[in-house]
């Protein structure tokens, strides 16, 4: 009897420890950063891409342009291929869309409403490629496999707008809250299928490359060059002075995409399989006037980045800006809030505050804080008003997007001291008239 229950059980053993293995590959509990970073990039492709595009809106995508709509059955014969611009009748509709679209871009780059903006890039994508598809070439495709990958990962929730709004909401019912890192095993299966087209798209790139008799006698590079759709005459001269950096390259760029797919999981291995498949990526954008392709490429492998590194950067340049103390009057409605608001940027929580009120600060007395708000740098200096945030945003990165309002020559500090000076000599009024808005 023991020996049938055991026999039994086996089975049940196996295919427990099969499911722990399919969770361990592909459910684990990740935050989104890796995503959040490709999604920054792809976003901006995108905007940028579209954006230089417009001039020719009706040449590429018109009815007048490169490929009327009448002959797209006969350059396409499949029923199911859709796209919004099939519906879209009139010229003043194609521009709408456009800049619709445009937006959207930018709002997914930012990371603002991305639960929806997502699926407005998707099906704007594909609407542009299935109303064109004789521009259309490889990086479309791998841009419309990274899109469905983002449309249903949980992203915006780091890097993001969405992230700023949920912080400033937690913010203003306590500046000391800090809402945890999001984090799920959905995140982590996402990440996962990312990682595992970008190592596909590697390892298909190198074997079709060992097939051709150019790239196994060492001498594509030199090929690859002189040809007229990718000639570098700055490249062709150092061939041709030292050909054997010709094999040299032909062979290394093998051996990376070759590497790639099978080292890129190694703990040990991945930073540096990552560093290569990068500087392959710029070599091509630059020597081979690809930039488009290669950065969408670089921001596909940014699903290799381990939540860890970011994590490890991130205390170094809290290290390396120092500690920051901001000081206010906890009595103030308005300054409350817009503590929270500034807040909201400093994802590193680089930035510590005291409420005057109950904590006098041993630095700066408390009737200079009744005038203005203060920051207290790693030296002990303190600093009022419009140089505290001067300060501060130099030196935190979320707020970089400030530098240029305060460190614009002249106008910061011929605007910026005055307007601060008004908003905190008035900050009573504005503080009755943001519980008046709230209530």
């Amino acid at each position: 009897m023991p020996a049938a229950i055991a026999l039994l059980a086996a089975p049940r053993r196996v295919a427990e420890w099969c499911w722990r293995v399919w969770s361990c590959i592909w459910f684990q509990n990740m935050p989104t950063t890796p995503l959040e970073l490709a999604r920054i990039g792809v976003g901006a492709a995108l905007l940028v891409n579209y954006g230089l595009a417009t001039p020719y809106l009706f040449v590429l995508w018109g009815d007048e342009g490169l490929t009327p709509r009448s002959l797209l059955p006969r350059i396409v014969d499949d029923p199911w291929m859709q796209s919004v611009f099939f519906y879209l009748t009139s010229p003043w509709e194609l521009v709408a869309f456009h800049a619709v679209f445009l937006a959207c871009c930018a709002a997914f780059a930012l990371g603002w409403r991305t639960s929806w903006v997502k699926w407005v890039l998707l099906v704007g994508e594909l609407s542009y490629l299935r109303r064109d598809p004789l521009i259309t070439y490889g990086v479309d495709r791998i841009l419309c496999s990274l899109l469905v990958i983002f449309a249903v990962a949980p992203i915006g929730r780091a890097l993001s707008l969405d992230r700023v709004r949920e912080v400033r909401r937690a913010r203003r019912r306590d500046l000391d809250a800090a809402p945890p890192p999001y984090t799920s095993r959905w995140a982590g299966a996402c990440i996962r299928l990312m990682q595992i087209q970008m190592a596909v798209l590697f390892f298909y790139s190198g074997v079709k490359k060992i097939r051709g008799d150019d790239w196994y006698s060492g001498d594509a590079m030199w090929l690859v060059f002189s040809n007229l759709d990718f000639y570098s005459r700055f490249l062709l001269d150092i061939f041709a002075s030292h050909y054997w950096l010709v094999a040299v390259a032909t062979y290394t760029t093998i051996l990376v995409e070759i590497a790639f797919p099978f080292l890129i999981w190694q703990r040990a291995t991945r930073p540096y399989l990552l560093i290569a498949a990068i500087v392959l990526h710029l070599q091509i954008g630059i020597f081979m006037g690809m930039p488009y392709f290669s950065f969408v490429m670089i921001m596909g492998h940014m699903s290799f980045v381990r939540p860890e590194w970011l994590a490890r950067l991130g205390a170094a340049w809290k290290r390396a800006a120092g500690a920051m103390e901001m000081i206010y009057d906890g009595n103030c409605g308005f300054c409350k809030r817009s503590m929270a608001w500034f807040l909201a940027f400093d994802g590193l929580r680089q930035i510590d505050i005291r409420d005057y009120r109950t904590r006098p600060s041993p630095v700066v007395a408390s009737e200079l804080v009744d005038k203005a708000l203060y920051l207290v740098r790693p030296d002990g200096k303190a600093l009022p008003g419009f140089e505290a945030y001067r300060y501060a945003v130099l030196r935190v990165p979320g707020m970089w997007w400030m530098v240029p309002l305060f460190y614009v020559p002249v106008l910061s500090r011929l605007f910026g001291h005055p307007i601060y000076n008004r908003i905190a000599a008035n900050r009573s009024r504005l503080s009755a008239l943001t519980r008046s808005a709230g209530g």
